[in-house]
């Protein structure tokens, strides 16, 4: 499939994942500037036998009409198109550069309650739009939800195991090695078990999911979270089946009250809608550590000038944003090169020297400037040598460094917390400053977008910062 072009106009580039289904790939639509990556799912009937094949249409039609219903929602990918090629059918979607939230939650790394808290809410307020659409997702993990590289939300993704709750559709087996797709109806009320050990719950192997099935993995992610432990690991009672966790971590009686009824053995003692969830976690959000209302928490913000910056590594878009003032090595100068004890921007290539060039913010000017720091190997800006000195960037410039290219996306001015620096250029004690995220409006599809370059660690607590993080829990709750 490497290389071969479908539809007319989506290039296969490389292999993203394999499921019971068929392959996922990531392509690029060489019709549109830029040629944007997509994500491509490729579903292949495992019989050629017309009532399996047209079976398979119905569930390929269904699913494709609940992706774009579903894509509606700004944290979950958009359904770009569907079609079908020598009876076999694919799904194109909006490819979320970022980073899977599993790089968040490495063996051993415990998150504060309040960081939990935060992911709780982002989660469930995403499950109740599914659930509302009648969705259930049933396979809800770390690895199924990506921190975006643009806004740093959380996008859902991997609906190939949805199921409408409404109409369901069932695969059984014919004969030893056969499997068959038959269309929903009232006397098909199976489904296939889907869903990962850990996150799973007992329901699901029983072949009747829910929508409190989906409250299970997420509160199972939550107490990962919280003990550092991969929810398989974890035991369980075995008179009761309820999970043991709480010996493992640091959790407030309320808060692991909200985990415990969301983790229930038995579905029918669960909260039975994201709804309730979130309401018991707005309720515990409410009232701070003294027990007073959380009224009117306010932030501080300054305005300052930023820089995209973006260009092609291994076959990756990335991107830095680069603020006046910035902090780095060099505070306030943004240094380039190969040379990573001197350098904020490391590359590989071997045309660019060890320390290249330098971006800074001049203030009288109001404008970012680029400094050549290397005479025998000088930089080409929109065309023109910089042999020695500085010249002025714009958005929309192209800088040539050896034979990296690099692309001034765009220049802006934007409001961002006091002490607000990019997470790339600060190390892991300082990413809890990071908190809150700014909220964005959903970018319109660019001729490029940007793969996160750094995995973002799960902050450790600190004091001071309180009053960004309950600051950032009322924007999530109060958001529609």
């Amino acid at each position: 499939m490497i290389g071969q072009l479908l539809a007319g106009h989506y290039k296969v580039l490389k292999v993203l994942g394999e499921g019971g289904f068929g392959q996922t790939y990531i392509v690029e639509d060489i019709h549109l500037p830029g040629k944007p990556k997509c994500v491509l799912k490729h579903l292949k009937p495992t019989s050629t036998d017309l009532q399996v094949l047209e079976a398979a249409r119905r569930l390929f039609r269904k699913e494709a009409e609940t992706l774009q219903q579903l894509g509606d929602h700004e944290q979950i990918p958009r359904l770009l198109a569907y079609f079908e090629e020598e009876q076999e059918f694919y799904l194109v979607q909006e490819f979320i550069y970022g980073h899977p939230l599993s790089k968040e939650l490495p063996p051993g790394k415990k998150w504060t309650e309040t960081q939990v808290v935060q992911m709780l809410i982002e989660v469930l307020k995403i499950l109740q739009f599914v659930h509302s659409q009648g969705v259930i997702h049933r396979d809800i993990k770390p690895d199924n939800l990506i921190r975006n590289a643009l806004d740093h939300r959380l996008v859902l993704i991997d609906f190939g195991a949805i199921k409408q709750i409404r109409s369901q559709a069932a695969m059984l087996t014919r004969g030893a090695s056969q499997r068959m797709l038959l269309p929903a109806s009232s006397n098909h009320n199976l489904t296939f078990a889907v869903g990962t050990p850990g996150y799973m719950p007992s329901e699901h192997i029983r072949r009747v999911p829910r929508p409190s099935s989906d409250i299970y993995a997420v509160g199972m992610m939550a107490i990962q979270a919280l003990t550092g432990i991969h929810p398989h690991k974890l035991q369980d009672d075995p008179h009761t089946g309820e999970i043991l966790w709480q010996h493992l971590a640091f959790a407030s009686s309320e808060f692991a009250g909200i985990l415990t009824k969301m983790t229930r053995y038995h579905f029918k003692d669960r909260y039975q809608t994201a709804t309730e969830a979130l309401e018991a976690l707005e309720q515990l959000v409410q009232t701070s550590e003294m027990g007073l209302p959380i009224l009117q928490p306010t932030l501080e913000t300054t305005s300052l000038q930023e820089l995209t910056l973006e260009w092609e590594q291994d076959e990756e878009i990335k991107i830095r944003k680069i603020l006046e003032h910035q902090h780095s090595k060099n505070p306030g100068r943004i240094r380039i090169g190969r040379d990573p004890e001197q350098c904020d921007i490391v590359l590989l290539d071997p045309t660019i020297s060890g320390l290249h060039v330098e971006i800074f913010f001049h203030p009288q000017k109001q404008k970012f400037y680029l400094r050549n720091l290397r005479q025998q190997n000088p930089p080409i800006l929109d065309g023109q040598l910089l042999l020695a000195g500085e010249m002025a960037l714009s958005a929309g410039s192209n800088l040539r460094l050896g034979q990296q290219v690099f692309t001034i996306s765009d220049i802006t001015c934007k409001d961002y917390p006091v002490g607000y620096t990019p997470v790339e250029y600060i190390g892991d004690d300082e990413v809890a400053s990071q908190q809150p995220m700014l909220k964005t409006m959903r970018w319109q599809q660019p001729a490029k977008r940007v793969q996160q370059i750094t995995s973002i660690s799960a902050p450790q607590e600190k004091p001071l910062l309180n009053h960004f993080r309950l600051y950032h829990l009322l924007l999530l709750l109060r958001s529609p």
